[in-house]
């Protein structure tokens, strides 16, 4: 995994930590057990988790899943930057909203392969949680063509 976020925020390191979890899990590194499942994803995702994808596609957290759980070692060299953590905004006392770049490298899944999309996610604090905030939605937009294809892709 490669970031230039920071730790010191919970938010942050709850960002970095799930995509920790995507790369051992697409690649096959951490157990394909229940409860590496329930530890490193599940408690980490609010009930009423909604995604929706760089192409437009969307669903709720009990539709992604199954699918999740059967991409297990599908994909031996995924990487994952994490970059650019542009906000972290408050709302109230329990929501936040934050934005920040996920770059991917050989995700087989993926056209292309290599490339980068602008996340927008939503958190909602909750003290069972691993960081203590939860999931509870996110937005990912492609990045612009011109700027992935600038990338040299090499960390």
């Amino acid at each position: 995994m490669h970031t230039d976020l920071e730790y010191d925020d919970p938010v942050a390191k709850e960002i970095i930590d799930l995509h920790v979890f995507f790369e051992d899990w697409f690649r096959g590194d951490c157990k394909n057990t229940d409860n590496v499942f329930k530890k490193r994803l599940m408690s980490r995702i609010d009930l009423d988790f909604y995604m929706v994808m760089p192409n437009g596609e969307s669903f709720y957290g009990e539709q992604f899943w199954p699918e999740m759980r059967k991409a297990h070692g599908s994909n031996p060299k995924f990487q994952i930057s994490l970059r650019n953590f542009a906000r972290k905004l408050q709302i109230g006392r329990k929501t936040f909203v934050a934005n920040y770049e996920e770059w991917q490298k050989d995700a087989l899944n993926t056209k292309p392969a290599n490339n980068g999309r602008v996340s927008t996610a939503v958190f909602v604090t909750d003290s069972s949680a691993p960081n203590g905030v939860k999931w509870v939605h996110i937005h990912e937009t492609w990045l612009p063509a011109k700027l992935v294809k600038s990338e040299p892709f090499d960390w």
